[in-house]
């Protein structure tokens, strides 16, 4: 019997899980976050199926039946992936359930920045102004900017369709991408990274957090972005260094912000300076929410167990380059 322990609570999910694992798996819901309860509660654990919990060197070597970390989302920053391949554990993630979802939520909040939907929304609600010139001097027609991705995985790429037909001009930095498809499957720029920050009137993250990402939207990089820039995060929080990111919304540089990540997933909004700012709007990482990717994420990783179990390690999702009874 292979076992598996999820780490957090997601209520229906037992039931989807099981429907997937099939004969041969057995599941169960322990949820887990801190690195104590993970190594209490997951010492039979063949399989663990995580999210934020952190499967840090110090858990991976208390779990001695482990063979797979499965993370039920896109990121997999939580466990030190680079140990767990040391080990010949396996750190899978998923790839496909949300990206629509995340895609409108982008798309939706550079349409929104460029109208200034939010800006005008506090002044009528909060200041009870009734001003149509107040903003007219940042105000453009999309189809005159240009939109920067930072990132041209499967979601951005989705967002440069949705952006196509409103004609702006659209670049993209990913240093593992094919600039010819990029340019010709949608009309996409590659671009080194110093000239889509400096071309870019709106500019939206689509990284993954790694060590050669976290803070790079920094002073340096920062700076060479144009005057009053706006700014869409719906990646990953510490892509952006927060004391250098308030500098440039207060002085200006950076005109306005859709933020959906922090560095912290449960972040105390009476303290962190960003939700007193007017000109961030915040939401608590609901980028890639709805029903339909809520069920297609459980199902997404429980395939992933599946295969991984049964040794079809190609369709795994694995991404720090372990496959068992490989040299």
């Amino acid at each position: 019997m292979f076992k598996v322990v999820r780490t957090f609570k997601m209520d229906g999910a037992l039931e989807i899980e099981k429907e997937v694992l099939g004969p041969g798996f057995e599941i169960e819901e322990r949820p887990s976050p801190t690195e104590d309860e993970i190594i209490e509660n997951c010492q039979d654990a063949d399989a663990v199926i995580c999210v934020y919990e952190p499967f840090t060197k110090r858990v991976i070597d208390a779990l001695p039946n482990l063979k797979l970390i499965a993370f039920k989302s896109i990121g997999f920053n939580y466990a030190d992936y680079e140990y767990a391949a040391t080990r010949g554990i396996p750190v899978t993630h998923i790839v496909h359930y949300c990206t629509q979802e995340v895609a409108d939520y982008a798309t939706a909040a550079i349409l929104a920045s460029n109208r200034m939907l939010f800006q005008y929304n506090h002044d009528t609600h909060v200041l009870k102004e009734w001003d149509l010139f107040k903003h007219i001097d940042k105000m453009h027609r999309l189809a005159n900017q240009t939109i920067g991705l930072l990132g041209f995985g499967n979601i951005p790429r989705l967002v440069a369709k949705r952006l196509a037909p409103y004609g702006c001009e659209i670049v993209a930095y990913d240093p593992f991408c094919d600039a010819e498809m990029a340019l010709k499957d949608y009309n996409v720029k590659l671009l080194p990274l110093e000239e889509v920050l400096s071309s870019s009137d709106i500019i939206s993250l689509h990284l993954p957090l790694n060590k050669a990402t976290k803070g790079i939207i920094n002073k340096d990089n920062i700076a060479l972005m144009k005057d009053g820039v706006s700014i869409v995060n719906s990646a990953r929080g510490p892509i952006i260094n927060d004391d250098d990111f308030i500098e440039a919304i207060d002085s200006g540089k950076i005109s306005f912000a859709v933020i959906d990540v922090l560095e912290e997933e449960y972040p105390d909004m009476n303290t962190h300076p960003f939700a007193s700012r007017d000109n961030i709007v915040l939401t608590p990482h609901i980028a890639f929410l709805s029903q339909e990717s809520i069920r297609d994420g459980i199902i997404e990783c429980a395939e992933n167990v599946k295969n991984f179990a049964e040794g079809n390690y190609e369709k795994c999702a694995i991404v720090n380059g372990v496959k068992p009874g490989q040299d």
